[in-house]
């Protein structure tokens, strides 16, 4: 299911250690750093967007700018933002789409991001992604009896969400807990491969 939004060729950027944004999903932010103050504010005034990307550790020690971003992110929407008297905020941010970071630009206090929106693409049949997501549940439902932790609330999402690849996506933000495999993962634009790598990750989990 896709969003009915027009979405920007160029927006802000958050670069951020060891996360993975997804579309779909709900992501909450705390912002303090005057430099995405502005940014917030920016974004705010503006369409509401700005892109979150993982920081790619593999090129910090000869990346030629500052933090270096995965080439994959998400671009999301502000669905609700609150402001304190200190003036930092909390927001939660929606996944709107996948994208692919061309080039990021320094001119202002916060950095910008050309970006091409990317598709997910799958070549099984719609009964085959769903058998996957059958075998993905039961899985998830079995690690979840031994995490108390996990949210029934999260759970009960899940299991409502009948689209394969935004289930995917969801467990992949929600109970993945290698940013290296949630950041690969992200990158995968077809829909499949996605469910084989998570399905394998929990059978992993399982077996231990």
């Amino acid at each position: 299911m896709k969003l009915e939004i027009d979405l920007p060729s160029r927006t802000p950027v958050m670069t951020l250690p060891e996360v993975a944004f997804f579309p779909k999903v709900m992501m909450p932010l705390f912002i303090f750093e005057p430099r995405y103050r502005n940014m917030l504010q920016s974004s705010l005034e503006g369409n509401r967007m700005f892109a979150v990307a993982g920081l790619d550790k593999s090129k910090i020690e000869f990346a030629v700018e500052n933090e270096p971003a995965h080439k994959v992110a998400t671009l999301g929407i502000i669905r609700g933002c609150r402001t304190q008297e200190d003036g930092t905020s909390q927001l939660i941010l929606q996944g709107l789409s996948r994208i692919r970071i061309d080039e990021i630009y320094d001119e202002k206090p916060y950095r910008e991001a050309q970006i091409t929106p990317l598709e997910s693409t799958h070549y099984v049949g719609r009964e085959q992604l769903l058998e996957k997501r059958k075998a993905l549940l039961n899985l998830v439902k079995r690690q979840a009896s031994y995490n108390t932790q996990l949210p029934t609330e999260l759970l009960s999402f899940m299991e409502g969400l009948e689209e394969p690849e935004d289930f995917a996506d969801l467990v992949a933000y929600s109970m993945i807990n290698n940013p290296e495999l949630k950041q690969s993962i992200l990158d995968t634009l077809i829909v499949e491969e996605r469910f084989d790598m998570l399905i394998n990750a929990f059978s992993e989990l399982g077996s231990n």
